[in-house]
């Protein structure tokens, strides 16, 4: 997609890739303008596909099969221009690190992006309402109802916002006129708590709600430019950039998913931008050498806490698998 030409209202451009985000090779150097995305959990869903990342890993794969994931979009994004990952705080069971304890996997994310080239400009809190034990923390825990032990509720989650230094792509008259914010939406987006409810979770257990990604598109894009979500999962990402006057190019290792997403970002909307061009690319991961690979970052995760050995991660049933039947 060209960052020399932009339309401010007509068609947009979509293109859904089913493959593996550690390895965008549709996609050029500096060629898209905001990552917007919110990766898979530790252990907790099996997406029933044998390139996910999360559910056949131990947490030190994890981290750094995600790191694969932040070096790749810090070579595809323009310069001066923003990488918003969706995070929550997790529970560890105690099944595998002898104790429950929180995992703040965002920890880890920022110490890669910043050792990537990443600025880190902080965080917005997302506060919601639990549609769905996502996290490990929805029900009540601990030692309910007497005190000390108990547990808090992990019903928020964290909104990490990076640059990429550099000079970003300028505008034109047009698009900066048709990506005005107003001043109510410049004071809610800027907040640094958010507070609306989850996704209602059906055929797909991760979705987050649409006004999370259209938020941060009308934040940190313009219109005409092009939006990249590597872990697409139900397109909300593409469908509110397409809402929004924005191109799209979404990356999903599950190909199951693929109707739930053409769904989304064909129907009907409200908006002025109301021809949408999709084009679908399914193509098989060629990753290389992944342990070669994840040696040559500049930053590589090691989790030193003492496990149980004996536990194999891959064997343990920590959430629940998404449904491979017929999409609801």
């Amino acid at each position: 997609m060209s960052d020399t030409q932009f339309e401010t209202e007509g068609e947009t451009k979509h293109q859904i890739v089913i493959a593996d985000a550690r390895w965008m090779s549709e996609l050029t150097p500096e060629s898209v303008h905001l990552v917007v995305t919110s990766p898979p959990y530790w252990q907790l869903k099996d997406y029933g596909h044998m390139g996910q990342i999360g559910f056949d890993d131990t947490y030190e794969e994890y981290i750094n099969n995600l790191n694969l994931v932040w070096d790749e979009c810090y070579r595809v994004l323009h310069p001066g221009c923003r990488l918003c990952v969706n995070i929550g705080d997790q529970f560890a069971r105690s099944v595998y690190y002898g104790r429950y304890k929180v995992i703040p996997i965002r920890t880890e994310i920022i110490k890669f992006c910043e050792a990537r080239g990443f600025d880190f400009m902080g965080s917005i809190v997302w506060q919601k309402v639990t549609t769905t034990n996502t996290t490990g923390g929805a029900a009540v825990m601990g030692s309910y109802p007497y005190p000390r032990n108990g547990i808090v509720k992990i019903n928020y989650e964290h909104i990490l916002l990076f640059k990429k230094l550099g000079d970003p792509p300028k505008p034109t008259a047009a698009q900066k006129e048709a990506s005005r914010l107003s001043d109510e939406e410049w004071n809610l987006y800027f907040s640094g708590h958010w507070n609306f409810p989850g996704e209602r979770q059906d055929a797909h257990l991760a979705m987050f709600p649409e006004e999370l990604p259209r938020r941060l598109v009308r934040m940190f894009s313009f219109v005409g430019e092009s939006v990249l979500d590597p872990f697409l999962g139900s397109g909300t990402t593409s469908l509110a950039a397409r809402n929004l006057g924005r191109n799209s190019i979404g990356y999903e290792v599950n190909p199951e998913f693929l109707p739930l997403i053409l769904q989304k970002v064909k129907g009907d909307s409200g908006s002025l931008f109301q021809k949408p061009s999709i084009d679908v690319v399914q193509r098989e991961f060629h990753p290389g050498n992944v342990e070669e690979r994840i040696g040559r970052l500049p930053y590589v995760f090691r989790d030193f806490v003492q496990v149980n050995k004996r536990v194999d991660p891959r064997k343990m049933t920590f959430g629940s698998r998404v449904s491979n039947g017929p999409v609801k």
